[in-house]
């Protein structure tokens, strides 16, 4: 169902749930694999009046583009090639591109014929007025727009022999268009195609136009087509949050395949752009997830197979955004975070890292969760699971056994005492200074000088409290308490504890070998594979602790009225 507006497209897609889309005149649409992007688009471009450019596209051009025995009736004269042409516009483009490219050199000559009889009327009316002007060439135009995209290129063809010449400045000989790189092609196909963009066609549904194309050549390419074909509109469908976030792009949807999760976001340019990345590099997988865990950090590689494994769910999505601040942002759903529906949920896990006890309690809340460890690594470096992984796996000898691994453990808390320690005291020391008069005081201020003397006194306090907190014999007292812990858990070699203080990391990078794994991640992996996470009392009550939070958002959201809902969009 289909209604058409001058500026804006709706569209009711059958693909989703009869979500009502409404396309301005430049839309993305974001989505993690298997949300139905590419489902999508077909559906639009078998629907709409348009010109659709397939995903994972692999371009073929041939040097000579002319009339032949075996093509002869297919291409006789441009109506017939016009014809042939339009009937593959919803097909794949790399089946078109030699009848676009046809159509360009027959129109040239209609244009000529046109021309010639305009200026044999000219003629024979007796030279009134100005002569009829030849418009450019279609052929022309398109190797004058080939040569705006890459300065250093210059097409020519051979109407004689059919031959397509290109003139690289950065290459001894000219090659035919077979020899241009696989973005080249790209954007030569793309750029002929469009030039035959008749007024028939109002949209222009393209997947993956970043596809083989740097991304600031990607970005050239499709705002030129965008200035050139203004009265058209352009629909993408993309992985690339950098095209996503183009200035002129109108409106963006992220899509899932539950239509009650698909957002659509307009006014980008009103938007921090920081936040919008990070936003939209997260969103499309979660959108996709009934659960979601978000962690500090930016790489997921390891992440992703221990909490998969952890919570015995292979579809759980683990979202990296950053820092711990940015961990709260998203349980919270500040901003932009709001958008995501109230039925996914989301929990958040923070690093130990060196942080104490304070800063850790003062942090979790509300489906924020703190780990007992360092970090997720340190699970793996618990002794108990490195020897049970190094008996599955099998390949090394001798087997490391329980002892040897706190020894290691041990090692490396001893070896880096010192700045362990250090590095917890700085995690602590800091002091947030407020600027700030009492309601009394400023209810009684009546000048400027009478203000600036109660702020000189209030800075002078700020500051005599910063002193206190940062000075060196506060610091070295907080050392002091921290050497002491790590000497007292040395001395009763408490692994755990230990697992706390070592960065997670670090260590496992050392014992992974010893269990006939390369690094951390590959022996992740044969831990998924071979070992339940409930053999391991440490690991069984952090996965209790996840799914236990997890669990009370299903019963909050259970537990919501009725006539409480997301507006999302229109059936």
């Amino acid at each position: 169902m289909i209604g058409t507006e001058l500026t804006q497209i709706e569209y009711i897609a059958a693909t989703h749930g009869y979500f009502k889309f409404e396309f301005p005149r430049i839309t993305v649409i974001l989505g993690a694999n298997g949300s139905g992007k590419s489902t999508l688009l077909r559906a639009i471009k078998d629907s709409l009046p348009s010109v659709y450019v397939e995903g994972g596209r692999t371009i073929t051009i041939n040097d000579v583009v002319q009339l032949t025995r075996q093509n002869f009736n297919d291409y006789q004269n441009y109506d017939a090639t016009l014809v042939r042409y339009k009937q593959k516009r919803k097909e794949k483009l790399v089946d078109r591109i030699f009848d676009a490219i046809m159509v360009l050199i027959q129109r040239d000559q209609t244009i000529k014929d046109t021309h010639s009889d305009a200026v044999v009327r000219w003629v024979d009316e007796g030279k009134k007025g100005d002569p009829p002007i030849r418009e450019q060439p279609p052929l022309e135009n398109l190797f004058d727009q080939y040569n705006e995209v890459f300065p250093h290129i210059h097409l020519s063809y051979n109407k004689k022999n059919g031959q397509v010449t290109v003139m690289n400045d950065n290459a001894p000989e000219p090659y035919g268009p077979s020899g241009l790189s696989d973005g080249e092609k790209q954007v030569f196909s793309l750029l002929a195609d469009m030039l035959q963009l008749e007024d028939e066609y109002n949209i222009v549904v393209v997947d993956e136009p970043e596809l083989n194309l740097h991304p600031e050549l990607a970005e050239r390419l499709w705002a030129l087509l965008e200035s050139e074909y203004q009265s058209k509109h352009f629909l993408y469908a993309t992985h690339s949050i950098q095209f996503a976030l183009r200035s002129h792009v109108d409106a963006l949807y992220v899509i899932s395949s539950d239509p009650s999760k698909i957002r659509k976001l307009s006014n980008l340019a009103e938007m921090p752009r920081t936040e919008l990345e990070n936003f939209l590099g997260g969103v499309p997988g979660i959108l996709n997830a009934g659960v979601v865990v978000v962690t500090e950090g930016h790489e997921k590689s390891f992440d992703s197979i221990f909490y998969r494994w952890l919570l015995a769910d292979s579809k759980a999505e683990i979202f990296p955004c950053g820092s711990c601040n940015d961990v709260k942002q998203v349980i919270d759903k500040h901003g932009l975070w709001g958008q995501v529906s109230t039925d996914i949920k989301m929990s958040g896990v923070i690093d130990s890292d060196y942080r104490s006890a304070d800063e850790l309690t003062q942090i979790t809340e509300n489906h924020l969760i703190s780990l007992s460890l360092h970090e997720a690594e340190s699970f793996i470096c618990i002794p108990d699971v490195i020897v049970a992984a190094a008996h599955k796996i099998g390949s090394i000898n001798p087997m490391p056994t329980v002892n040897e691994v706190e020894d290691i453990i041990f090692d490396v808390l001893q070896g880096q005492r010192l700045q362990i320690a250090l590095k917890r005291c700085f995690s602590e020391s800091y002091h947030t200074a407020r600027m700030s008069l009492e309601r009394s005081i400023l209810a009684g201020l009546t000048t400027k000088e009478e203000a600036m003397e109660h702020i000189r006194g209030k800075s002078a306090e700020e500051v005599r409290k910063a002193v206190d907190a940062m000075s060196e014999g506060v610091f070295e007292q907080k050392l002091d308490q921290e050497l002491l812990e790590i000497d007292k858990t040395l001395g009763e070699r408490n692994t755990l504890i230990a697992l706390k203080f070592v960065p997670g990391k670090e260590l496992l990078a050392k014992l992974a070998p010893r269990t006939g794994c390369k690094n951390g991640t590959d022996l992740m992996r044969s831990i998924k594979r071979n070992l339940p996470v409930d053999e391991f009392e440490p690991l069984k009550l952090f996965a209790d602790e996840l799914n236990a939070s997890f669990a009370e958002q299903v019963e909050a959201i259970d537990a919501l009225p009725a006539w409480v809902d997301v507006e999302v969009g229109e059936a």
